[in-house]
């Protein structure tokens, strides 16, 4: 039975609100973003602590820890110079293990985490292995990261960002594979797979990193990279990739993670939670239309 969850980044948004949206979608989980104006990493002890009562009134379980965990952070610096996105060891020392305070205090082991800052232009085919100077700081600066993970039992899921070094799926199980540690995983996003390297993920991407997911990003775009132009449009509607095929092989692969909705869309003269409401409306008739009953 596939499983949903609302990813928040609702910035300025009153929180009570967003969790009122996820009640009326009848969701059980919530991936834990922006919240109001800050990163949930951001948040005093006093903030957390009211988030904490906001959850529990609403009956909400958290899916995730979203912190911008080495998002655009550049490579090419020393570990400590520090950037406009703060330096690495910030990120390694600070962010990450508030991070694993709020996953311990939330029950969650997922932690989101990026690639870095790319350094490298993707050839049309997107799988073109990078430069060996870039890869191997790419691989030694999360081989530290996945060491933190693993003393606190905590899974960092690395999400493939077209804005990052790896940002295809193929990539990053890539350096899943050479790292080697149980406690990294793959964060799927299949729309930005299109956007890093202009083909659909589905199924040749998918068929070989599937064992990898521990959750997937689920948001829809027209893409055409021949004019590096994209906008998002609400699930179903966008022009690469086939969601009830991506469902329909997640069902048959008997999938356990869980699937975020990653709410970018707004439709015209509408909000945020209105494309995030249009958005499963969409998802639960192409769920009917494969005959099958979601928990969503």
């Amino acid at each position: 039975m596939l499983k949903f969850a609302l990813s928040c980044p609702f910035q300025g948004e009153d929180f009570d609100r967003v969790l009122d949206e996820v009640e009326k979608l009848k969701l059980e989980y919530v991936d834990l973003r922006t919240i109001g104006d800050k990163n949930v990493t951001d948040l005093t002890d006093s903030e957390v602590q009211e988030l904490e009562s906001l959850i529990k009134k609403h009956g909400i379980k958290v899916s995730s820890i979203s912190p911008f965990l080495f998002f655009r952070l550049p490579l090419t610096v020393s570990e400590d110079e520090v950037t406009i996105r703060g330096s690495y060891s910030e990120h390694l020392n600070i962010m990450l293990n508030r991070a694993i305070e709020l996953a311990k205090k939330f029950k969650t082991k997922l932690i989101r985490c990026f690639s870095f800052e790319t350094e490298f232009l993707f050839s049309k085919s997107g799988y073109k292995d990078l430069p060996f100077d870039i890869w191997g700081k790419i691989i030694e600066r999360l081989e530290k990261a996945a060491g933190i993970a693993e003393k606190n039992d905590v899974i960092l899921a690395i999400e493939n960002c077209h804005w990052c070094n790896l940002g295809t799926g193929l990539l990053v199980v890539k350096a899943l594979n050479e790292i080697k540690s149980k406690n990294l995983g793959l964060w799927w996003d299949p729309a930005n797979s299109v956007m890093a390297s202009g083909e659909n993920p589905y199924p040749n991407e998918y068929e070989k990193i599937k064992d990898h997911i521990v959750i997937i990003d689920m948001k829809d775009e027209i893409i055409d990279k021949r004019y590096n132009y994209w906008s998002h449009v609400a699930m179903g509607k966008g022009g690469k990739l086939n969601w009830p095929e991506i469902f329909q092989a997640l069902i048959k692969d008997n999938y356990q993670g869980l699937i975020a909705l990653e709410s970018c869309y707004i439709p015209k003269n509408g909000t945020i939670h209105d494309g995030a409401m249009e958005s499963f409306s969409n998802v639960r008739q192409m769920l009917t239309s494969l005959k099958y009953g979601s928990k969503s």
